[in-house]
């Protein structure tokens, strides 16, 4: 990537500053053909790396738009633009609209909601809505988890509603569940190491049918490394499960122990709440259809930190312990990796309204 886009990017710091770098369309355009194309132009329908630009209106006889390139391969020789085949894909907006949409919802600690990005971008609050799962799909991480990784369980959703003809649900009731909302599994890599510049660890989870043993390891088996280190609490479920990997260890929480030197799922737990909050401040409410999606947008912003140090803080019982300090990437810079994935995911426009996720890598679950 040249020097010039990366230096670009880390200018961009304050609202101010972002609403004059993605000004100019052109400008925008070339900006985004770099974080997609790091190296060289990629066509996207084969593979192939070498193309040629077709000539503008300005610069040739032929009437083209600008940005649009053809493959150079005989057998191949498509034409595409930098957001073919992306989630990008024929849109409509302008792309300073597209990189202003994505700075906002990067910059919110929490993420935004597509009324109010509606409203700061000037687009009705479907067309947010797109937007904000285009970034949710671009985000997704298929690579799999090694090193330690922490999983649990947890559970999504609010109160439900109370209707006179249906029994309660509880124990005792064969067949019914203890609950009516969305089991949720949950998996946090640790970084490799707490010196300063190390990235954060990644963080996945998935809607599951249930809390059994055949529902962890379909999760399990496409998410984490075999020779990874798991770290659990005492369920059955993942005391079964930790016999395929290297080593598996537990914490026993009905014992009150949380922390047994460095065993422990803190972090695990520290990302469920993170996912509540979320829900539960920004978007009030999501579909387990869609809950995937926003489950890869709370996950890449775990993983958008460095540590910075540690220091000595007190707990509540006036024990001092050593904490890891941690500083956010800038949301500019996090654009680097939002695009670079974003080859191959398509998202369309369902004829209800909705979406359709068209992509040729496995991102979900």
């Amino acid at each position: 990537m040249p020097e010039t886009v990366l230096a670009a990017l880390s200018n961009i710091r304050t609202t101010e500053e972002m609403v004059v770098a993605f000004r100019d369309e052109e400008h925008c355009r070339r900006l985004l053909e770099s974080m997609v194309w790091p190296d060289r132009r990629i066509c996207p329908a084969c593979g192939y790396k070498r193309s040629i630009a077709i000539a503008g209106r300005d610069t040739g006889k032929r009437r083209a738009r600008p940005g649009l390139y053809q493959c150079s391969s005989g057998d191949c020789r498509f034409q595409f633009t930098v957001t073919t085949h992306t989630p990008l894909h024929s849109t409509k907006l302008p792309l300073r609209v597209w990189l202003k949409a994505m700075w906002l919802m990067l910059q919110s600690d929490k993420g935004l909601s597509s009324v109010r990005l509606a409203e700061a971008l000037g687009v009705s609050q479907p067309t947010a809505w797109r937007m904000g799962h285009a970034l949710r799909l671009m985000v997704a991480r298929e690579h799999m988890l090694d090193g330690t990784v922490e999983v649990d369980h947890f559970h999504l959703g609010g109160r439900p509603r109370k209707h006179s003809d249906d029994p309660p649900p509880g124990r005792g009731r064969k067949g019914q569940a203890n609950t009516e909302k969305t089991p949720v599994m949950a998996m946090v890599q640790r970084p490799n190491d707490v010196t300063p510049g190390t990235p954060a660890g990644d963080a996945r989870a998935a809607v599951v049918t249930g809390l059994s043993l055949r529902a962890a390891e379909r999760a399990v088996e496409t998410q984490i490394e075999p020779h990874a280190r798991l770290m659990s609490d005492e369920a059955k479920a993942f005391t079964a499960i930790g016999e395929s990997f290297a080593s598996h260890e537990t914490v026993k929480h009905s014992s009150r122990e949380y922390v047994r030197d460095t065993v422990h799922v803190n972090s695990v737990e520290g990302f469920n709440s993170r996912v509540r909050r979320t829900i539960a401040g920004v978007f009030h409410h999501i579909s387990p259809q869609h809950a995937d999606l926003y489950f890869h947008e709370i996950g890449f912003r775990w993983s958008q930190r460095v540590i910075t140090g540690s220091a000595v803080r007190k707990t509540r019982h006036g024990r001092e312990i050593m904490r890891t300090l941690w500083s956010r990437v800038p949301p500019a810079l996090q654009l680097l990796s939002v695009f670079r994935a974003a080859t191959g995911r398509q998202m369309r426009r369902s004829p209800d309204g909705g979406i359709i996720i068209k992509s040729a890598v496995a991102v979900f679950g």
